[in-house]
């Protein structure tokens, strides 16, 4: 696990978004076409628009979802208007971006048609930048969730998952970690001392496997996948 720190936001955001240029522009080399992956909130803004101003053949790159709230896109909550207002903009207008909400009224009904769309537009996720919060949770999943067992089933197949019990927006779709598991290379981006104290308590080895209590220790308990560390000092 790489662990990169930056002594502020906009240091980290510029090198984040370089270092995952770098390896869409080899990815596209070798492969053709990119899909990646992006976390909603407000931490990776500045990443977004310093990603959006790359410099890639942004045309063959697709842009997803880790997580969305159940909310239309002209809602404050959505991450999808999060997205388009901040990364799909500059030289990233030119990119596909394939959200996880549709016209279902909940995460429940619209989760097949959810499901097919991610089997018909994406063979492997390349890359996904993930967020931390400090409960512990990362996507959308959270802890004592009635959707984690689901949502974290390696072997469970299913590429997405819905959630009704999520905090302040409880309706949500998010990835499954039986997807992100089959990912090239993971990020795991989060600032702040109150973070890092999260972090801290994720990272004690006597708890370490408890994936219920702080679900981000999926990603960081796993060798499987690469994972580099993106956060402030």
């Amino acid at each position: 696990m790489q662990d990169s720190r930056f002594p502020d936001s906009q240091k980290l955001a510029r090198q984040l978004a370089e270092d995952l240029a770098s390896r869409i522009r080899k990815s596209l080399a070798e492969r053709g076409r990119v899909c990646i992956a992006v976390s909603g909130g407000t931490t990776p803004v500045a990443f977004f628009k310093a990603l959006s101003l790359q410099d890639l053949a942004w045309d063959k790159v697709l842009i997803t979802l880790v997580d969305e709230r159940w909310v239309d896109e002209d809602e404050e909550g959505s991450n999808a208007r999060l997205v388009k207002e901040n990364l799909l903009i500059n030289n990233a207008a030119r990119a596909y971006f394939l959200p996880l909400k549709n016209k279902a009224a909940n995460p429940v009904d619209g989760f097949m048609e959810c499901e097919n769309r991610l089997h018909e537009l994406i063979k492997r996720l390349d890359y996904a930048v993930l967020g931390m919060g400090t409960d512990g949770h990362t996507a959308s999943w959270f802890p004592q969730s009635k959707a984690l067992a689901k949502a974290l089933d390696e072997a469970g197949g299913a590429w997405c998952c819905p959630v009704t019990d999520a905090p302040a927006f409880p309706q949500r779709m998010t990835l499954s970690w039986s997807f992100l598991a089959g990912c090239r290379h993971l990020f795991l981006h989060f600032e702040g001392a109150e973070k890092d104290a999260t972090f801290n308590r994720v990272m004690d080895p006597a708890d370490i496997q408890n994936l219920t209590a702080m679900p981000v220790r999926t990603v960081l308990s796993q060798s499987a996948v690469p994972l580099s560390l993106y956060r402030t000092s």
